[in-house]
Parts: C-alpha cells; structure tokens; sequence
C-alpha cells in the first residue's frame, strides 16, 4: 500500500515534489502490485492500482467517466517517468524498464456526490481478495446501502482511533456536522461509553433525541 499523498505527487506532482518522494530505500522489484488512494482536486477519491505481473496501471474513478482508460494511460505515463527519475538520482533500476500501460476494470459506480471515498475502500478491498487475477469489481451502491456502510467504516476507523471523544462527534471526529445545515447541532451522548454523537451524524429525528435525551441510550458501538 503506497501512501496517498505520495501516490498523487506521483500523478500530478512537479520535479521538485517527485524528487523529494523518490523512496531510494524501497525495492519495488520485491513487491508484484501496489494499491493506494488519489485525491483528485481535494474533493474525489480515485483508486490506483499497478499491477506488476500484467504491466498495467489502473486508476479507477468510483464516478462515471469516459476518460478512465484516458487516465489509466496518463498515470501509466507519469508512473514510467518517476521510474527513471528514481535511476537518474539514484542509481536504482528496480522497475525502471517495466513497459507501462493503463487498463480498465469493470467496477460499479457511485449513485451520490459523497460515497467516492467508501466506494474505493470496497473496490481496494475486492482488488487484494482476487490478487493475483485481475478483478471485475461488483457490489451494491444504492444511497442507502453506501449510507450503512460510510457509518461501518466510520465506526471502523473510529474504535482504531484516538482523539477527544469529549469534544467531538465520535462519529465524524468534528465539532460540527459536516454539510450545509442548521447552525444549532443537536448532541446526544452514550449512556456507557460516555462518547458524544451529532444526531444530524446518526440520522436522529427529534423523537429519537428525545428518547436520549430522557431514557438510557447506547450509541451504534455499544449496541
């Protein structure tokens, strides 16, 4: 797994940035494919995936483009370039003269504006479980279904976090709920845990608030 920030100054980094992310102590040549995430714009994620075996580069958009194959070829490009940058200065030659090529899988689509991020977790995971074949990506994306599983993941990467649980929403690690909304943000706290939860974060109507607010209430990672 290659880091996101390094795998987008790979993409779309100038010299400078790629010379200062050029990994001189890592052997590509030990590792048959390479996975990481890329923020396009500071607002959608796309998944990169280099498969060493085929030669191909894939840089998968959860949103319906026509120019995936487009930008697979374009990132297989940048990806040959930072190759030879790393032999040039440094004398390491581990890839250097793999003929990269971009490729498209089939994969399902995002139905909404905010579920990229989930969407490329699904499909980085389905891409590992069929190493070392090639995957045709397939699962549920309705709103509802990506709904359930932003709050899975959320709740995920939240028992394996560490912040102020006193100050922010356990669920989205922010002192507001994140969107366009009412300014005045209702909170709910749990009962066991004592964690604090933005209701607008839980789906909470106000009889869900009340109930609370006036009886014992376990938050989604108590339950």
């Amino acid at each position: 797994m290659l880091n996101h920030y390094t795998a987008g100054v790979i993409l779309f980094g100038d010299r400078t940035q790629l010379t200062s992310h050029s990994l001189p102590k890592v052997n590509f040549d030990n590792y048959e494919a390479v996975l990481s995430f890329v923020l396009v714009n500071n607002n959608h994620w796309k998944l990169l995936y280099i498969h060493a075996k085929t030669s191909t580069v894939f840089l998968v958009d959860p949103a319906q483009s026509i120019k995936e194959l487009d930008d697979s070829e374009h990132a297989a490009k940048r990806i040959q370039e930072y190759f030879r940058m790393r032999r040039t200065r440094h004398s390491i030659t581990d890839w250097v003269d793999v003929k990269w090529k971009g490729g498209v899988m089939g994969h399902p689509l995002q139905t909404d504006g905010c579920s990229c991020g989930v969407v490329v977790v699904k499909m980085a995971k389905a891409v590992m479980e069929s190493f070392p074949l090639i995957p045709n990506v397939n699962f549920e994306c309705s709103k509802k279904y990506m709904k359930r599983e932003r709050r899975e993941l959320a709740l995920e990467i939240l028992e394996a976090s560490v912040f102020d649980e006193h100050t922010y929403c356990a669920m989205c690690a922010a002192l507001r709920p994140p969107g366009s909304g009412s300014p005045i943000t209702d909170w709910v706290q749990c009962d066991d845990c004592e964690r604090w939860y933005h209701a607008q974060c839980l789906a909470m109507d106000s009889r869900d608030i009340k109930k609370a607010e006036t009886g014992y209430w376990n938050c989604p990672l108590c339950k």
